[in-house]
């Protein structure tokens, strides 16, 4: 139930490393978003590595710490938007990052609420906002819901175990 991957950042001068141990969270309970983290801690939930991940792992030296969230894959508009609120992003629908859309699916929520709300720009906006975010979460639930839904198939395919895993 461990998932890491690494990639380039800063035009390859620098490389981030992402590991995900699923379970609970680490004692004291972590109740922010973002903590320093501990090599040692982080070795001992991962238990035994092949020498190429432990080397890797080695060469990190600051390691932070953000507890992730699930839900299952949004039924309806109604996840997104209520009234004059509206849910964007991991508020809305939070995923494991195994088909790393989050943050994508994050700005393509955004970009589709700004570009409604720049259509009411000059006029008597407050009134028609409830229309508007109700006509925006219309169109990106099922989207969300679905890639939702593929990030969630993913961590089952890459977490495998059994016959499925051979397969």
């Amino acid at each position: 139930r461990i998932h890491a991957v690494q990639y380039p950042v800063r035009a390859g001068q620098a490389m981030n490393v992402v590991v995900i141990v699923e379970g609970p969270l680490p004692p004291p309970a972590v109740l922010e978003w973002d903590h320093a983290a501990h090599a040692v801690d982080l070795r001992r939930a991962l238990g035994q590595l092949t020498p190429d991940l432990a080397l890797l792992l080695d060469s990190v030296p600051h390691w932070r710490l953000w507890p992730l969230h699930v839900r299952p894959p949004m039924q309806g508009p109604d996840e997104h938007a209520h009234g004059r609120v509206a849910l964007l992003g991991d508020a809305a629908h939070p995923m494991r990052p195994y088909l790393a859309q989050g943050a994508a699916m994050a700005l393509e929520d955004a970009w589709g609420l700004g570009q409604g709300l720049s259509q009411l720009i000059g006029s008597d906006w407050a009134g028609q906002v409830p229309t508007l975010l109700q006509a925006w979460a219309a169109s990106r639930w099922q989207r969300n819901a679905w890639v939702q839904a593929k990030s969630r198939r993913n961590g089952t395919i890459f977490h495998a175990s059994g016959p499925l895993r051979w397969a």
